[in-house]
């Protein structure tokens, strides 16, 4: 009996934390353009989507939805957003980086 229950609270403790959405990049607001400056005079806007599962940027090739990635990056046209970069976060299009040490601007 005892196996049977602990069973079923690990399944209950696995589900709940699977429900639960992901921690918002460092200055994203979700449902909310926020523009990003970066490093060389370069920016950029992104929005989280309601869920925390992908990020919506408007950058100088183009926009495009990016889906969160297994390692905490977004991607998806060609694009790479990576929120947690050393010094800021970095957006990279087509392996040509479009902003590196991004903050949040006011």
């Amino acid at each position: 009996m005892k196996t049977t229950l602990s069973l079923c609270a690990m399944a209950c403790l696995m589900a709940a934390g699977c429900a639960t959405s992901p921690p918002a990049p460092a200055g994203l607001t979700a449902g909310k353009f926020v523009s990003m400056a970066c490093a060389e005079n370069k920016s950029f806007q992104a929005r989280l989507s309601d869920d925390g599962r992908s990020i919506r940027v408007r950058a100088h090739p183009g926009s495009a939805e990016l889906e969160r990635q297994a390692d905490g990056s977004f991607s998806g046209d060609g694009y790479v957003f990576k929120p947690a970069a050393e010094g800021g976060a970095s957006l990279d299009h087509a392996g040509k980086s479009q902003g590196k040490a991004c903050k949040a601007s006011a």
